[in-house]
């Protein structure tokens, strides 16, 4: 009989191992001139509780990713199927994909990079793969008070990148993220944090945070005049994310609507304004490769304000004529995901003090970006409270901000010292971390 790889029951995650099994035998059997394949494994778990009851909902997930080029010509596929002769019929049909495709002269072979893995630190917490629904809701009980909602996710995930030129990168990753809300009415403090593992994470630490931000009583007006503002480091990190993906990812800048078409080594924010990407930084959720299997490495996005260069994989770069930046994500695309926004040196008095008169802004949702070139973003703001004597005072209405990024953050007046860490959209391939910021004025604002 053949040796065939003994079937996993679709609910379990692979191990490494078997993963690399699997690869290494599609490999040899591609008919292609050059073949990569790109595994991910991720099994979701998510913990929240509603009134007394915490509900726990859990999902595994696998896609495995084909990249062809034979003859000249690039196709592609995606699966989520593992044994090995429905990975060879994925690779068919990848390779049907490229013959309907022309010769792509900007990439002549797929990445080969042999630079060594620069991160030693721990990416996976053995804690948290044993987690289970029973721990989860002890851990929400214990930390939990009444009209408190807490919600605690983990992610047990494993990547592979593997080609035919040599490329063999694999890990395994972990990733917890917990979000602790005190009221949802106005005035509601709100916090959250991310961390490779468990005892990194310190939930207390975010649910004291939330309860800090809190406030009860009478909702005051918005002011009628132009305020300074406190954004918390939860709304940053949002902020930072969207900037990142409508104007930093390769397809935008390809495509032309990102503002950087126009903007690249051109200050447009404060010199203040910092934000490099660095997978192999500790104090992030670090990732140690790209998804061609490149070494990550520390890139300034923005530096002093201004833009350096978009986040580019092999592909792209060759296609713009710009230098690479180990940035490949799934799909026709490469985006930094690994981001800091470099801290200031004001704590939380500090910048209170310098939006004296103004508002604070507790947390962001629905967020979106209605005009990229410009980078106009609209959003839901909560937690919103008024700023009186460089202190937090009364609730605000919740709001409806509209504004324009570029001139959000051309105006700085103080960077906070303490940085929140949330995690990617992904969950696990990296996280972003940012401080508090003042600014000199909202775009405009009206109650929800």
């Amino acid at each position: 009989m053949p040796n065939t790889p003994k079937r996993t029951p679709p609910s379990g995650l692979l191990s490494l191992q078997e993963i690399t099994g699997r690869l290494e035998r599609t490999l040899e059997r591609s008919p292609a001139d050059e073949t990569e394949l790109v595994w991910l494994e991720v099994g979701r778990h998510r913990a929240a509780n509603r009134g007394q009851r915490v509900e726990v909902h859990e999902s595994r997930e696998r896609t495995i990713l084909v990249r062809v080029l034979d003859r000249g010509r690039v196709g592609s596929h995606r699966t989520g199927t593992y044994e090995v002769p429905e990975l060879e019929s994925a690779v068919r049909m990848a390779i049907a994909q490229s013959r309907s495709r022309e010769p792509l002269s900007g990439l002549r072979h797929l990445p080969a990079d042999e630079t060594p893995i620069a991160t030693s630190d721990p990416l996976y917490d053995a804690e948290i793969a044993r987690l289970d629904a029973e721990t989860a809701r002890e851990l929400l009980r214990s930390a939990r008070r009444r009209s408190e909602r807490l919600a605690l996710e983990w992610t047990d995930a494993r990547v592979a990148v593997f080609n035919s030129r040599g490329v063999r990168r694999q890990v395994a990753v972990t990733t917890a993220t917990f979000e602790a809300r005190c009221d949802g009415r106005p005035g509601g403090g709100w916090a959250a944090g991310a961390s490779r593992t468990l005892e990194g994470l310190a939930l207390e630490r975010i649910v004291a945070r939330a309860r800090q931000r809190h406030v009860s009583g009478a909702v005051g007006e918005l002011p009628t005049e132009a305020v300074p503002a406190v954004l918390s480091p939860e709304a940053v990190t949002a902020l930072c994310d969207i900037l990142n993906r409508v104007a930093f990812s390769a397809i935008s800048y390809y495509e032309g609507s990102s503002f950087l078409r126009q903007h690249l080594n051109v200050q447009v924010f404060d010199r203040d304004f910092h934000l490099r990407d660095d997978g192999t930084d500790p104090r992030g959720l670090p990732f140690p490769f790209d998804l061609e299997g490149s070494a990550k490495r520390s890139v300034e996005l923005i530096l002093k304000g201004t833009p350096k260069t978009p986040a580019l994989d092999q592909r792209q770069a060759a296609l713009l004529g710009l230098a690479p930046t180990a940035h490949a994500i799934a799909g026709n695309d490469a985006r930094a995901l690994n981001l800091f926004m470099l801290p200031g040196e004001d704590d939380d008095q500090d910048l209170l003090q310098a939006a004296d008169g103004g508002i604070w802004l507790g947390w962001i949702d629905h967020l979106e970006c209605f005009e990229p070139t410009r980078v106009q973003i609209r959003a839901h703001v909560r937690g919103v409270r008024r700023i009186r004597h460089g202190r937090l005072a009364e609730p605000l209405p919740d709001l409806t901000w509209e504004d324009g990024l570029l001139r959000a953050f051309s105006s700085l007046l103080a960077l906070g010292k303490k940085v929140v860490l949330r995690s990617s959209p992904d969950g696990y391939l990296g996280g972003f971390s940012a401080p508090a910021v003042a600014i000199s004025d909202l775009g405009e604002l009206r109650p929800l």
